[in-house]
């Protein structure tokens, strides 16, 4: 699983719609949807239940959620500290 993916998930929890978040993501809904499904596969579990009605966590989703933002922000802060002020060389 990659950063983006995490990312993608993450997006997609905040909009509560695969189609808002695809919009502030700028990629295309289907490319969305495919990547959260993969996500989904490679965990084994439903980040989030479907329905006419939108998209909403499901209980392992809640939990994952939680460890996804951990990680995106742990990138962050070594993106922060190691990567973005390396001097000039």
């Amino acid at each position: 699983m990659t950063i983006q993916s995490l990312s993608y998930i993450v997006a997609v929890a905040e909009a509560g719609s695969i189609t808002e978040a695809a919009k502030k993501l700028h990629i295309s809904q289907p490319s969305l949807s495919a990547a959260v499904k993969e996500a989904e596969r490679e965990v084994g579990f439903n980040i989030f239940t479907r329905s006419r009605s939108g998209i909403a966590l499901t209980k392992e989703g809640v939990e994952f959620l939680g460890y996804a933002r951990q990680v995106i922000q742990e990138m962050r802060l070594l993106e922060d500290r190691f990567i973005l002020n390396q001097p000039e060389k």
